[in-house]
């Protein structure tokens, strides 16, 4: 939420003062240089002026359609979160009940020698909360404690990664996925400032099929 509103100040800031030179370059040129250079003085400005008009535009278009998008995320982010770990609960009952188990397990599987094909099985999500969740957690973290929201995309996340490792093992036939391991990564480098508030979740493991 700072860095955004900060982002907007900086480019409305950025576009301000490229009008005013383009603007003031042009009237200084046509009150010193003349009728007979203006074609010569507005090829030099104008490509300046023009830029700082585009730039101003997106400036007003993200200043007003920001706080939009900030009240859609208010009513609508939350419902569209359960939505989508309602969808994947139920894909993932679907799955145990058409299988009988679940097919992932942390253990090597070594205690089986009746393997016939193996390979490496994997699956992956990008899962990030909305802004109105950065400023829930953002003021749940001026007083500590558990980010709920934040566990709960997370969790919504790693869910979904574990589903999709379940649909690959049964789309590439294998009946077991052993030795699975999940990892996490940012989407930007620590303190790095990026608009862009997001994890990907990275689940695999060797996908076995039995004799």
């Amino acid at each position: 939420m700072i860095d955004s509103d900060a982002t907007r100040r900086r480019v409305l800031a950025i576009a301000a003062l490229l009008l005013v030179v383009g603007f003031a370059g042009v009237v200084s040129a046509a009150e010193h240089g003349g009728g007979g250079d203006s074609g010569l003085e507005w090829l030099l400005w104008g490509p300046l002026i023009l830029f700082g008009i585009i730039i101003t535009i997106i400036g007003i278009v993200w200043a007003v359609g920001y706080p939009i998008l900030l009240a859609w995320a208010v009513l609508f982010s939350g419902k569209k979160l359960d939505d989508q770990i309602a969808d994947t609960v139920q894909r993932e009952g679907q799955t145990l009940a058409t299988l009988g188990r679940d097919p992932l397990t942390t253990i090597d599987g070594g205690y089986r020698t009746n393997i016939t094909s193996c390979g490496i099985v994997w699956a992956g999500v990008v899962y990030g909360p909305s802004h109105w969740f950065l400023l829930r957690g953002f003021l749940n973290n001026l007083i500590g404690g558990s980010i709920d929201v934040f566990q709960k995309v997370i969790s919504a996340g790693r869910a979904e990664a574990m589903q999709r490792l379940r649909e690959q093992a049964v789309a590439h036939g294998y009946d077991d996925v052993i030795n699975v391991r999940i990892d996490t990564s940012n989407m930007a480098p620590q303190g790095a400032k990026s608009l862009v508030k997001a994890v990907e979740i990275f689940a695999y493991g060797t996908g076995v099929k039995y004799g």
